[in-house]
């Protein structure tokens, strides 16, 4: 069995939300996936077309408020349910939803790093990124992953 590294504030942060969001989720849940940042400036990232009528005011404040619109658009059955969605770390604020993250590929001197599936490979690599604190998923499965500085740093079933 793998040992992973310790992980940080952030990452408790993520995966306390991660935590508080799940037994609010429906059915339907379709996953989830959070970054979690000081800084946007080294992230490349755009929002996503959302359609129908539900719409969200942010910026959101708080643990509570941002599981209750995490558990409201993380379902198959809403528009807001694809991408990413940002929580700024040092204020727990969702700033953003519904983002297409393009985090950069390593060059052929570095290691190729190491995740399964498409959404992991994101996560993973976008939490190498300068400003981004951590990254949280969240699968169908209810599996909880953080992603900290290239690395794996948490990982449970909730």
């Amino acid at each position: 069995m793998e040992t992973l590294p310790l992980p940080s504030l952030q990452a408790f942060s993520a995966l306390q939300l991660l935590r508080n969001t799940a037994p609010r989720l429906a059915s339907d849940f379709a996953g989830l996936g959070i970054v979690f940042y000081d800084s946007l400036a080294a992230l490349p990232h755009l929002r996503l077309e959302v359609g129908g009528d539900e719409r969200f005011d942010l910026p959101v404040f708080g643990l509570e408020p941002i599981c209750e619109v995490f558990a409201r658009t993380a379902r198959q059955s809403s528009a807001w349910h694809d991408g990413f969605h940002f929580v700024c770390a040092g204020t727990t604020t969702l700033t953003h939803l519904c983002q297409f993250i393009a985090p950069p590929l390593p060059g052929v001197a570095d290691a190729a790093p190491r995740a399964s599936g498409a959404r992991h490979m994101t996560a993973l690599l976008a939490s190498k990124v300068a400003g981004i604190a951590a990254i949280g998923l969240l699968t169908h499965e209810r599996a909880a992953s953080i992603y900290e500085a290239g690395r794996l740093t948490a990982s449970e079933t909730l």
